[in-house]
């Protein structure tokens, strides 16, 4: 920027939280970059915020959101989720792809990105499904523009399989073959980790003895089943060399062998996620399907062993999970857990509950960065672009009122699935004043500001790079 030409934005008077150090100063932005990280708040900018008492933290990743759209936008859409990531401090979100129809080719990918594009208020990347079934067009997809490659190890229901055509693999040959193909186009590989066989059996034992409570779903899917999953994960991708991302981790022993192959040398990582974080299964028997998730919540051993597995670096990411449902669906289990679909949103409240740890001792304010902006970009080849806060980088920034205290509650929450939601009623301190999009002004004091459409498609840096070069190849 020339010396004379004034820029668009300083943001003065805060104090920056970064991933590894937290420090006094003015961030001054020009055409959505910023271009000074200083001491100085008298440099020159058309528009000026004194960000006194906040903190500044980099715009936070969603690396795991279902935002339903399109084909099933009664349960959400790119709108009210995007709506609800910004309000949560939230400035990109990578969006899973089992909406309908199901992103397992080059030109659903198309469609999909043409139909949400203009709805986005936040910066939004885009997953690719992926099984044996589509292994020829991974290249394509991964050209197009995929962040990531998702699958199952674990099938759906049968009712919902139309949900998920195309997304998942259930034996360890087809899971071989999946990686193979994802290490050739230089993809990222990302695993629900359940082990299919197991779910399957105990489902049908558990609803032939009558089994209809709340609990039974836990009971369907127990700790060992993700344990022996993400064992399976990992020794395939050490075998095959392909990039592998567990994702919602939610059980002890699955955070134990992540620990000893990273120890070991292992580039596979992990997220886990809120759900997991702060509740357990006396969730799932008090709240019934509103609390039902894939994997299930778990014991307060497992949710102890997540808490370590953040503070020494096993897990890489928070992620939401966010994956809404309308009240009607979730109701149609009250009676009967196998009826209800799995999941719960999230997205809007992940950072108040982490920086609500924070305060009480539990966590850095830098560890909430590394877990939600700084590793998520790193991992899915979005850094340095996002991710920091840097001269360069987007100026994508979240100012946080540490000391405010209030309540989560339904009414004050954007998704669709508000009236599922259940973190109501908890107390929490930390909240969001302001989120910057590029320097843009997209929330201020829990309003929506920005507009459909004001959001930006983003690329895996690393993804595109390895498919324009297998291309020339």
């Amino acid at each position: 920027m020339s010396a004379f030409r004034m820029a668009d934005l300083l943001i003065h008077g805060g104090t920056i939280v970064t991933a590894n150090r937290t420090f006094d100063a003015s961030l001054l932005i020009d055409k959505g970059r910023i271009v000074s990280v200083s001491k100085s708040a008298h440099m020159r900018a058309r528009s000026r915020v004194n960000a006194k008492g906040l903190y500044i933290l980099p715009g936070l990743i969603d690396t795991h959101v279902h935002f339903r759209d399109p084909g099933m936008t009664h349960k959400e859409d790119f709108v009210t989720g995007t709506r609800s990531a910004a309000k949560g401090g939230v400035t990109t979100i990578l969006d899973m792809p089992t909406n309908l129809p199901t992103v397992t080719s080059r030109k659903r990918f198309l469609e999909k990105l043409n139909a949400v594009k203009t709805k986005s208020i936040v910066d939004f990347g885009l997953y690719a499904g992926a099984s044996v079934a589509n292994l020829p067009g991974l290249h394509d997809l991964a050209e197009t523009g995929a962040i990531a490659f998702k699958s199952y190890m674990v099938a759906p229901p049968p009712e919902r399989a139309y949900e998920y055509e195309g997304t998942f693999v259930t034996d360890t040959a087809s899971l071989y073959r999946l990686m193979e193909g994802v290490r050739a186009v230089g993809g990222l590989l990302c695993l629900h980790a359940e082990c299919d066989s197991i779910v399957r059996y105990l489902t049908e034992r558990l609803k032939s003895e009558g089994r209809r409570d709340a609990l039974a779903h836990a009971e369907s899917r127990p700790q060992f089943s993700e344990t022996e999953a993400v064992s399976e994960a990992l020794l395939l991708s050490e075998s095959v060399g392909t990039r592998v991302h567990l994702l919602h981790l939610s059980a002890r022993g699955a955070v134990d062998l992540l620990r000893y192959w990273k120890k070991n040398g292992s580039s596979s990582t992990a997220e886990t996620c809120p759900q997991y974080l702060f509740l357990t299964k006396e969730t799932l028997r008090q709240q019934g399907p509103y609390a039902k998730c894939n994997p299930p919540l778990r014991d307060e051993s497992d949710r102890k062993a997540l808490w370590k597995g953040i503070s020494d670096g096993t897990i890489d990411i928070v992620a939401s999970d966010h994956a809404p449902h309308s009240k009607a669906e979730k109701d149609a289990g009250v009676q009967d857990i196998w009826k209800a679909p799995a999941g719960m949103p999230g997205v809007e409240t992940r950072l108040p509950l982490l920086l609500t740890e924070a305060a009480r001792g539990r966590i850095r304010l830098q560890d909430i960065v590394r877990l939600c902006a700084t590793r998520p970009a790193e991992i899915f080849g979005l850094y340095p672009k996002k991710g920091q806060i840097a001269i360069g980088s987007d100026a994508d920034l979240v100012l946080v009122d540490l000391d405010k205290e209030w309540i989560l509650s339904r009414d004050q929450i954007e998704t669709k699935g508000r009236e599922t939601f259940v973190f109501e009623g908890w107390q929490v301190k930390g909240k969001v004043v302001a989120t910057y999009l590029r320097g843009n002004l997209v929330v201020e004091e829990d309003k929506v500001l920005a507009k459909p459409g004001s959001g930006e498609f983003v690329k895996s840096k690393r993804l595109q790079t390895r498919a324009q070069d297998s291309s020339l190849a």
